[in-house]
């Protein structure tokens, strides 16, 4: 038991500490478990068969598949002519669709698709997005406590709680509540939280200069000009105005950087970003000819202007770990970043070395083209709403699987489990999303996390270390009754979930607050809901929850402002869920 303890105790210091990643962190534990003979090989590798990770990764696959094909898009752009000029009557019109969404669609693929349209008429309503976007986060985390499928650690708490001999959750059981705290929550955001939220520039915003819109041009070194044999760096190309070189091609391929000491040759080319001023001169320059002006017989490229985004690093990046100048973006993706936002910090220079982490928010100059590219890839959440004629058909078939899946389970036709991993073949099938997409939407980290802390939790149960931290509960506050425990349970769980991961936390917790009822020898129903909606809602730190991940650096947000706008909104939750779970799930049924 100590051991375990231990290992538990290790476990919550390198998640906080955050130098591990946690899925590696919880495999870790199982070795340790392993190693020690804690656990059997049997006892250990039978989380795998647990279907509660499978179930999780089905619904990223539905989530994926209704995020693909458009279908959530489609509905936050009807929205948009319904949204009025100010940032209350947006926020009345968009939070309630984003809660209604999210009680049946994981949570952060919503806020993924949110983002970008609620940024862009942010924009052309004047708006800051500081103002819109931690009212999305919170929205998402509200419709995720309506319903079994709302948010993946429902899901896990179910699947404990059934290990555990309790009867899982059902579909619905737990709107009755989940409903009146969104209510609740809309409410606070609306009259309260509205007005401490900071107006606060974007990334894009602080490095704008107004009034001069940049271009990207390609020029090519033409046979006899002056400039072949010299230095790029002792040439004009160097001394026009807001001009970078972006990049330097010869016979058909790109040079490294730096270029400050290369020698031009004729028939180099080369691409720069510069301001209308700076096409002028270039057009002036002798030497030099801009595509596709230059008859050389080469590939023209021509003028086109430079389009300047902001992405967000992905929960499921494989960017993330490397730095700028590991993954050499010019040469891979055609752009050049401009500036990384991290924590509340825009990093202008220097930046180059530094890993990038997820919910970085990086600024990104290319072409069009380029641009149009990085929207399909998985690396990047583009928070520029470029618009993507949706597949209706595809969409539609996407919601019909979802909404079967959500009634045969409301009606107990078979297992959740089972019918998701139906409708994930279903939507593979009729195309709504490729086999690799479909696998490329599954958070692989989530899931191996999940088995390493299953391990830990069959550890408690069989060393009698969750009967012993069930008993410290029951005798710090037990004596005065299952309502001040039940209170103490959804607190603590809230206040972990604010700095470890909500999963892992509902993992461990589950068979301890099982132990806690049983001892009191009340039911324990009402301490598996409160383990669940703690779990769930985490809004005082913007690293409790991956949706408040998302929007922390889109928003230009601090970590102050998480916690002057989330932990009133914590307590709200606490005391409601601590006056209410008795209600609707009495101790004595």
């Amino acid at each position: 038991m100590a051991f375990v303890l231990g290992v538990l105790a290790v476990t919550f210091a390198v998640m906080v500490w955050e130098k591990i990643s946690l899925d590696l962190c919880a495999l870790l534990a199982m070795c340790a478990l392993l190693v020690a003979g804690i656990l059997t090989p049997a006892e250990a590798f039978q989380v795998f068969s647990n279907d509660a990770p499978l179930t999780v990764a089905c619904m990223f696959v539905l989530s994926a598949a209704l995020e693909r094909t458009g279908a959530i898009a489609q509905i936050g752009r009807w929205l948009q002519r319904f949204g009025g000029r100010s940032d209350l009557s947006l926020l009345a019109v968009m939070l309630p669709v984003v809660v209604s969404v999210s009680a049946f669609v994981l949570n952060t693929p919503v806020v993924v698709v949110f983002l970008p349209i609620l940024i862009s008429l942010a924009a052309r309503r004047n708006i800051k997005p500081s103002k819109l976007l931690i009212p999305l986060s919170y929205a998402s985390i509200f419709g995720g406590c309506c319903t079994l499928i709302g948010t993946s650690t429902n899901l896990i708490v179910s699947a404990t709680a059934q290990r555990l001999g309790q009867p899982p959750l059902a579909m619905f059981e737990l709107t009755k509540i989940g409903v009146i705290l969104a209510a609740v929550g809309l409410v606070y955001l609306l009259v309260v939280g509205r007005k401490l939220l900071p107006e606060r520039e974007t990334l894009a915003s602080i490095l704008e200069t107004s009034g001069s819109r940049e271009y990207l041009t390609e020029v090519v070194v033409v046979p006899g000009s002056r400039l072949i044999g010299k230095r790029l760096r002792d040439t004009p190309l160097q001394a026009l105005p807001n001009t970078r070189v972006l990049e330097l091609a010869r016979n058909q391929n790109t040079l490294p950087p730096p270029w400050d000491e290369v020698v031009l040759q004729a028939g180099d080319r080369l691409r720069l970003s510069t301001v209308l001023s700076g096409v002028m001169e270039l057009k002036d320059l002798k030497g030099v000819e801009i595509l596709p002006h230059a008859e050389l017989g080469l590939a023209p490229m021509g003028s086109e202007r430079a389009m300047v985004v902001e992405s967000v690093i992905g929960p499921n990046s494989e960017l993330a770990g490397k730095t700028i100048e590991d993954i050499n973006f010019g040469r891979r993706y055609g752009v050049l970043i401009l500036a990384v936002h991290r924590e509340g910090r825009n990093l202008r220079e220097d930046f180059s070395r530094v890993a990038l982490r997820f919910g970085d928010t990086i600024l990104l100059e290319g072409p069009e083209s380029a641009i149009q590219k990085l929207q399909a890839d998985r690396n990047f959440l583009l928070l520029t709403d470029v618009w993507r004629p949706a597949n209706r058909w595809k969409g539609a078939v996407a919601m019909v699987v979802l909404a079967m899946v959500v009634a045969l389970t409301a009606w107990r036709v078979l297992p959740l489990s089972v019918l998701a991993l139906l409708g994930c073949v279903a939507v593979v099938l009729t195309g709504c999303l490729k086999v690799e997409e479909a696998y490329q939407s599954i958070n692989w980290k989530i899931l191996f996390m999940l088995f390493g802390m299953l391990s830990l939790g069959v550890a408690l149960e069989k060393t009698g270390a969750a009967h012993f931290l069930a008993t410290g509960l029951i005798q710090g506050v037990g004596w005065l009754g299952p309502g001040a425990v039940l209170s103490a349970v959804y607190l603590l769980t809230s206040v972990l979930t604010e700095f470890l991961s909500n999963t892992a936390v509902a993992v461990l917790l589950t068979p301890i607050v099982v132990d806690a009822a049983l001892a009191l020898g009340v039911d324990a129903r009402p301490f598996i809901i409160a383990v669940t909606l703690g779990a769930s809602a985490s809004f005082a730190t913007p690293v409790g929850y991956q949706t408040n991940t998302l929007v922390y650096g889109p928003g230009g947000y601090h970590f102050r402002d998480f916690v002057k706008i989330g932990l009133p909104l914590n307590v709200l939750f606490w005391i409601l869920a601590s006056w209410l779970i008795p209600q609707f799930w009495p101790f004595h049924p």
